[in-house]
């Protein structure tokens, strides 16, 4: 419930912050000089760290709306703060089993970043992306796999991310990201590795993305 009227908010906040903005370049008043407004979306590829496979061949989608706002006096240093769909999981396909694991979360990257170049358009980011799982779908051998769909827990509180961006334009760019969660996303761990201590053991998402952005 709390996760939810977080996200309600965030959402509430960028609406309003968007419209401000909008207000005040009518204004006459810079963009540079206060939030920036950012669409993205893509592609992810993805893995579990613990689920007995290495590889990154489970390939998901993301899509997602963000501002940013100044942290320094020159705007370089800045806070961004964004929300959108992220499609994680994994694919085993060996010769005991063939499993694909997707996992749909809502999530909330927030990030400290800088903008370099006299151009301002490479942004260099890293911070947290909270995310809260909505849907979990888990087959085995092609067949709907109902014990291990509801063994992900529904909020993943913890994983790191790291971002950068390159506008080829004033207003359309390139991003990449890595992302890692540093807390156990399952319930229940037949099997695993473990994270930062011994006690935080069981599965953990680890993704690639890569997408293409829009800012105004």
């Amino acid at each position: 419930m709390i996760m939810k009227r977080l996200v309600t908010l965030l959402f509430l906040f960028l609406v309003l912050s968007a419209v401000n903005d909008m207000q005040a370049q009518r204004r006459g008043k810079s963009r540079s000089s206060g939030f920036d407004y950012q669409l993205r979306g893509g592609l992810n590829f993805c893995q579990i760290d613990g689920d007995a496979s290495g590889n990154y061949n489970k390939v998901g989608f993301h899509a997602g709306v963000g501002t940013s706002m100044p942290l320094s006096d020159n705007d370089r240093l800045r806070l961004c703060v964004e929300i959108g769909l992220t499609q994680k999981g994994s694919r085993i396909a060996n010769s005991y089993i063939d499993r694909n694991i997707s996992l749909l979360y809502v999530e909330v990257p927030i990030m400290a970043a800088y903008d370099f170049l006299d151009s301002r358009k490479l942004r260099v980011a890293a911070g947290v992306a909270p995310a809260i799982l909505a849907k979990a779908k888990v087959t085995t051998d092609k067949s709907f796999d109902r014990l291990q769909s509801e063994n992900y827990k529904r909020f993943d509180a913890l994983p790191v991310v790291a971002s950068i961006r390159y506008c080829l334009t004033d207003n359309f760019g390139v991003d990449l990201r890595y992302y890692n969660s540093i807390l156990n996303i399952a319930k229940e761990n037949g099997s695993g590795v473990y994270r930062i201590f011994r006690d935080n053991k069981g599965q953990f998402n680890r993704l690639i993305q890569a997408g293409i952005t829009l800012s105004f």
